[in-house]
């Protein structure tokens, strides 16, 4: 079959198909509110707070904050256009995560968009369709599209890159060339990672249209992506380079250039545990398993029917850069799930030419083309499996604590937040309490530690302890300052405590270590911004950016 031969759907087709994207868009809207989710709350706090501190300072996309740096703030993770336009619906709606959401939710559906119109370019009009339903029902997908993170941002201008960049190849287009550079070069400010899958499909589009044009084209479009990125991170370097050099902090770098953290080691790649986790989740989170019998269907699917290229083509070299990818960035995508994204648009594609193929070669039963019933299994057990994958689970404990910590400390106070599972760059507990300061491990909190931060401005420190972890308690030095402990519940359940520390310098004519009656309350919020702690709900999850 060639793709002339679906392009046209009948009117009742065309209906039912965006009933159904409308239906699979809007299963994402009851998740737009509410606490900060996981997995991975940790990436979704420092992207919320890029946007508070736009709201509450101005729009910089040179020098955006986080909340975990003290005094400093500055420091850059990526490009922080979305954050920024996070920031503008606060300006109407007021500070709440859900406009975060909203600007992910935004970029999903333009990802899916390029996607669905890249698809029509190489698989035809039915096998495009049903590659975009299964694009809007993956179970990754289904959470990231809805949180509060930046990577649909990239995903779409890649997915921008690749389908102008294929237009510019086919139809000799410097138009098409020069928007598919500026897509490359927001992608790769974004997030470079995500650009890198797309190259696959691109380089093939090239192959099928061999001409001197298409060179130039080429590099008009990747020049202006690669000169973007070398441009934009010798400014992230230079900015990020400025940040202090805290050393004594367990784990602290400065971000800048960190090609240990994106890269790794070449023997981390022989870690045969780490390719079952990423295999596991690509299995279960992203194809799930009917969806993989159906990619492996696509195999079959149609051939380049008179072209250089067919679908099956342009899926596999999407899913061979899909592979380089994770060899490249190996220990990203052990660490954290949300680096597979990538992986959905081709397998995606794949879904779809298998479905294609069934659709074709099934006979009906009882009148009914057996396409439809495997479709509708398929988007079934695609949407019921976040269940079993744990998905929208909030971390109560650190969301009440950060709430009890707005109520006992000023907003221009420096903290110093303290758990069982926290590091230099978490703002989980920062965040929802609406503070900044440094965050540290229990285990981290020592005299000489607190000593130089407290030179550096802190003056409280707070350690939340659980049951779930009794051998987590704040260290003995600290008790002679305890200034607050307070009982951590949510719906009648007991989670924890906050203990609250004063550090000896907070008060003038205070002996260090003593404990000290509490501040003034929170201040009043300034105009247009969100009372201490409203606008910082959130969760937890293992892990660190970027």
């Amino acid at each position: 079959m060639t793709p002339s031969q679906t392009a046209h759907p009948s009117s009742l087709v065309r209906a039912s198909w965006w009933l159904a994207a409308l239906a699979l868009l809007a299963l994402r809207l009851p998740h737009l509110g509410g606490p900060l989710d996981d997995p991975h709350a940790w990436r979704q706090c420092d992207t919320v707070h890029y946007s508070l501190d736009f709201h509450r300072h101005g729009i910089d996309l040179l020098h955006p904050a986080v909340c975990w740096l003290g005094g400093h703030r500055t420091l850059i993770l990526e490009f922080p256009l979305p954050e920024a336009m996070a920031a503008l619906l606060y300006r109407v709606g007021g500070a709440d995560p859900m406009w975060d959401r909203v600007v992910a939710l935004a970029f999903f559906i333009a990802a899916a968009g390029y996607f669905l119109a890249f698809a029509r370019l190489v698989a035809g009009g039915r096998a495009a369709r049903l590659a975009t339903l299964a694009y809007l029902a993956l179970p990754l997908g289904q959470f990231y599209s809805r949180a509060a993170h930046v990577d649909f941002a990239a995903t779409a201008f890649a997915h921008g890159l690749l389908y102008h960049g294929s237009r510019a190849f086919r139809d000799r287009s410097v138009l098409h060339a020069s928007l598919a550079g500026g897509a490359g070069a927001l992608g790769a400010m974004i997030k470079a990672p995500y650009v890198f899958p797309v190259l696959g499909p691109l380089a093939l589009a090239a192959l099928a249209a061999p001409m001197l044009s298409t060179l130039l084209l080429g590099v008009l479009a990747l020049g202006m992506t690669s000169a973007a990125f070398v441009l934009w991170r010798r400014h992230v370097d230079a900015v990020n380079a400025a940040a202090p050099d805290w050393s004594f902090l367990p784990g602290y770098y400065k971000e800048v250039n960190p090609a240990w953290w994106y890269f790794g080691s070449p023997a981390q790649r022989l870690v045969l545990h780490d390719w079952v986790r990423i295999a596991r989740r690509a299995l279960f989170a992203v194809a799930t398993p009917i969806g993989a019998l159906l990619a492996v269907a696509g195999l079959a699917g149609p051939g380049a029917a008179g072209r250089r290229f067919g679908p099956r083509a342009y899926a596999l070299a999407w899913a061979g850069s899909t592979v380089l990818y994770v060899l490249v960035f190996f220990p990203l995508n052990v660490i954290h799930d949300y680096y597979q994204i990538p992986f959905l648009a081709p397998v995606a594609l794949l879904v779809g030419c298998g479905m294609e193929v069934l659709w074709e070669r099934l006979p009906p039963l009882r009148g009914v083309p057996a396409g439809v019933l495997v479709l509708v299994l398929f988007l079934g057990f695609a949407l019921w499996m976040p269940v079993p994958l744990g998905y929208y689970r909030v971390d109560w404990l650190r969301v009440e604590a950060g709430r009890a910590l707005a109520r006992h400390t000023r907003p221009d106070e420096l903290l110093v937040a303290a758990d069982h599972a926290s590091g230099h760059s978490d703002p989980r507990l920062l965040l929802r309490a609406d503070r900044e300061g440094w965050s540290l491990a229990i285990a981290d909190l020592t005299p000489e530690r607190l000593a130089r931060l407290e030179q550096l401005g802190a003056r409280w420190v707070a350690v939340i302890t659980s049951p779930g972890r009794p051998e987590r308690v704040p260290p003995a030095f600290l008790r002679p300052a305890r200034a607050a402990r307070v009982p951590l519940s949510h719906d009648g359940r007991v989670l924890g405590t906050l203990e609250l520390f004063r550090l000896g310098g907070s008060e003038a004519g205070a002996a260090p270590g003593a404990g000290l009656p509490l501040g003034p309350p929170p201040l009043a919020p300034a105009p247009g911004s969100a009372a201490p702690g409203s606008a910082v709900p959130g969760g937890t999850a293992p892990g660190s950016r970027p």
